[in-house]
Order: C-alpha cells, then sequence, then structure tokens
C-alpha cells in the first residue's frame, strides 16, 4: 500500500508540473512580440529520495521557481549601444538642420552673397558714379547683411530649440528614475528565492533601456534582485549614482556633464552650434571692422554693428562720393577678397574663413552620421544576441509544448494504473 500512494503522489505532483510548464510556456507565447519579456522557464528539481531498505527510492520532482532566462552581460551591452545610437543620432539630427543655415546652392547661401558683393565692388571701381553699379553695390552689402544676420538667428533658433529638449530631456529621464527606484522597492516587497518578481523585472529593464537611450546606465544586481543605476558625469568621482535600492539618490540636470545618450547628444549639439555662433561673430565683424577701415568711417561707413546679430548695411555710403574718391577705395573694397585676415585662431581670407566653417560644420554633421550607423548596426546586432537569449521562440515553446503535453499523458495513465491496482488490493483485503 505503501509503495502504491507514493506512485500516486509521484505521478500528481507530475501533474501539476506540467500544468505550470505548460502555463508558463503559454505566457512566453503571449509575450512573444515584447521585446522587453524574458522567457521564463519553469525550473524543476528532484525531491528528496527515501530510504525503503535496503535502497533509497525516489519521490519525484517539484517546480521551485519560475525564472527568466537573462544575460546580464549582454544586456549591459546593449544599453551601452542604445545610448550610443541615441546620442549620435540627436547630435546627427541637430547638425543636419545647422547644416542646412550654410548650404549653398549656387543662388543662396552666405557664399553666394559673399562673391556679389565682392564683384559688386569691383564694377563700381571700374564707374565709380554708374547708377547701377551704385545699385549693385547697396543692393549686395544690404543682402550681404541680411544673409549673415538671418544665418545667426536661425542658428540662435536652434541653440534655443535645443535648450528646451534638453530640458525636456532631463524631464522624462527623472521619470525614469522614479520609475526604478519604485520598481525596485516593489521587487523587494514582492520577491522571494522561490517566486521572483518576474513581471516587475520586465518592467524593470523596459525603464533602464529607455533611460539608456537618454542617458549612459550602468548597473548592479545584489543577491535579493535590487539594482542600483549609475552613470558618468564630470564630476570629480567619475560617477554619479542615480538609484539605490527604492532611493533616487540624484538626478540629472541641464547642466549635467554626461557625453553620452541623447542628453549627451543635445549638449554636444548645443556646445557645436555656439562655437558655429562665434566663428559667425568672428568673420561678421572683422567684415564689419575691415570694410569701414577701407571706405572710411561715419556717413561713408558701410557697414554699422560689430558682429553677426548686429550687422547692418548702410544705405548713403556713396553720397557724395567723386569718382576720383570713390575708384580707388572701390577697388581697395574688391581687393580685399584676397586680403589674409587675422581671425581668431586664423588667418585666412574671408572666402577661405567661410568655407572653413561651412566645411567644419559639414565634417561635424558626417562624423555623427557615420557613428549613428555604427552604432546602430552594434545595437541590432546586440539586440539579436539578447532576443536569441532572453526572446521567445514559438517553435521551441510548441516542442515543449508537446512534451509537456505527453508527460503529462503518462502521469494520467500512472494514476490510472496505480488506482486500479489500489482497487485489486483493496478487493483482496475484502
Amino acid at each position: 500500500m505503501a509503495g502504491l500512494m507514493g506512485t500516486l503522489e509521484i505521478a500528481k505532483g507530475t501533474l501539476l508540473n506540467t500544468q505550470v510548464q505548460i502555463q508558463t510556456s503559454s505566457n512566453n507565447i503571449a509575450n512573444a512580440e515584447n521585446k522587453s519579456y524574458a522567457r521564463q522557464k519553469a525550473v524543476v528539481k528532484s525531491n528528496p529520495a527515501v530510504l525503503i531498505y535496503p535502497n533509497w527510492l525516489g519521490t519525484g520532482a517539484d517546480v521551485t521557481t519560475v525564472t527568466q532566462i537573462r544575460d546580464q552581460y549582454i544586456e549591459q551591452r546593449l544599453m551601452g549601444a542604445i545610448s550610443d545610437e541615441s546620442k549620435y543620432g540627436e547630435l546627427a539630427s541637430q547638425l543636419e538642420t545647422v547644416q542646412a543655415v550654410f548650404s549653398d546652392t549656387g543662388d543662396t547661401g552666405i557664399s553666394q552673397s559673399l562673391n556679389a558683393f565682392w564683384n559688386s565692388w569691383d564694377s563700381l571701381s571700374q564707374n565709380p558714379t554708374g547708377v547701377a553699379q551704385q545699385t549693385d553695390v547697396y543692393q549686395a552689402t544690404q543682402n550681404l547683411a541680411q544673409t549673415i544676420q538671418s544665418a545667426y538667428t536661425q542658428l540662435d533658433d536652434s541653440a534655443t530649440q535645443i535648450t528646451s529638449k534638453i530640458d525636456d530631456t532631463v524631464s522624462q529621464a527623472k521619470d525614469l528614475v522614479d520609475q526604478i527606484a519604485q520598481l525596485n522597492a516593489a521587487i523587494l516587497k514582492n520577491e522571494t528565492a522561490s517566486h521572483p518578481a518576474n513581471d516587475l523585472r520586465d518592467q524593470r529593464y523596459q525603464a533602464l533601456k529607455d533611460l539608456s537611450a537618454i542617458i549612459p546606465v550602468n548597473t548592479s544586481e545584489d543577491a535579493n534582485g535590487i539594482v542600483t543605476v549609475t552613470t558618468e558625469d564630470g564630476s570629480a568621482t567619475g560617477i554619479l549614482t542615480l538609484v539605490t535600492g527604492g532611493t533616487v539618490n540624484n538626478y540629472i540636470t541641464s547642466t549635467s556633464t554626461i557625453t553620452g545618450g541623447s542628453f549627451g547628444g543635445l549638449q554636444q549639439a548645443l556646445t557645436d552650434v555656439n562655437g558655429y555662433m562665434d566663428r559667425l561673430d568672428d568673420f561678421a565683424g572683422q567684415l564689419i571692422t575691415q570694410a569701414n577701415a577701407i571706405h572710411g568711417a561715419g556717413a561713408t561707413a558701410v557697414f554699422s554693428g560689430s558682429d553677426a546679430q548686429t550687422i547692418t548695411a548702410s544705405t548713403t555710403f556713396l553720397n557724395g562720393q567723386t569718382a576720383a574718391v570713390e575708384a580707388p577705395l572701390a577697388l581697395a573694397m574688391a581687393g580685399l577678397q584676397g586680403t589674409p585676415i587675422a581671425f581668431t585662431g586664423k588667418t585666412a581670407t574671408f572666402n577661405q574663413y567661410l568655407g572653413d566653417l561651412q566645411k567644419q560644420i559639414g565634417t561635424d554633421a558626417q562624423q555623427a552620421t557615420t557613428q549613428q550607423t555604427f552604432n546602430k548596426a552594434l545595437r541590432t546586432q546586440l539586440d539579436a544576441q539578447q532576443q536569441s537569449i532572453s526572446g521567445v521562440s514559438i517553435d521551441e515553446e510548441m516542442v515543449d509544448m508537446i512534451q509537456f503535453q505527453h508527460i503529462y499523458e503518462a502521469a494520467a495513465k500512472v494514476v490510472q494504473k496505480a488506482a486500479e491496482m489500489l482497487d485489486t488490493v483493496i478487493n483482496m483485503v475484502q
């Protein structure tokens, strides 16, 4: 009787085990399209054997836990790739907008306006009192000043938009940091050694991925399943701890010196745009100074203002000028085109300096695009690796379901046969 009862208990346990395994597989299939879901597996462990002299006899098995299939090393690398792709994607997007401000189609742009300015003065030097030539000089001068001002305004607008986006990004990061701390606390409260809080862990993993798109994050998990979240910044230690357990230690701010993620990309874009504005100011300031030094001050000054934001063209600088006076001035103005100028950190002609600025913007944008492409490919590769480990394969789950079904049917038959044997034993006793 004891042996048959033991057999029934083993079969009953097997039936319960396969029910859990089937339910786990069903849950996996239901989440097959969920990229933040980690495939789960019901872990079956043999029960302790009992000594029935002279042998040790097995007592079946039980499902001890339902665990997630994860590779934390791959996941950390994936979050790093997400951060880098996001950084360079944001930077490339912002610099493409800036690049359009300095693009020259041959008909528009600062280069075209600058060349028209030189050409108009060259024509004026040949006919200083010609109405058409004077009109061309006025129009070219005004157009150049307006084009420079317009470019500066567009750069300034871009800087303002980037600053606003940085503030939005900081707010998003704050919400995610709060969410991760709350999920840590919930996991600590609900999880036990044999009952991991898998759904909460999935939610936390998704929040960490979302945060890594904004700033680079590093995580370390303790024995209780709680993660500590840090990021690299420009502080003395180089590490900013964001979350410990269920507690938020720090938030990033708009002035944080973090170089990765979309936040780092926006910060780099803002630095670049401010640099371009400084160079455009240098260009405009030198143009104002050099042109006015040649043509004269006061009523005959060609430009007013001091930089790209304030540059304006006079509409009266040719008034009262005689041919004898204006001809050499116009010739000198046309000759300014080939004169090396001592700009900040660089000596070049106006056209060379402007071309160098345009080249710098194009190079910065191209480098950002190249890095984005590289990191996108790396992220895709790591995402595939992560999914090969943690993702759900419908084919594998269906094979497991068939296996569990056969185990369930076999256990049911054991119950049936053991029951028949028990009936026989009972009838014999009667």
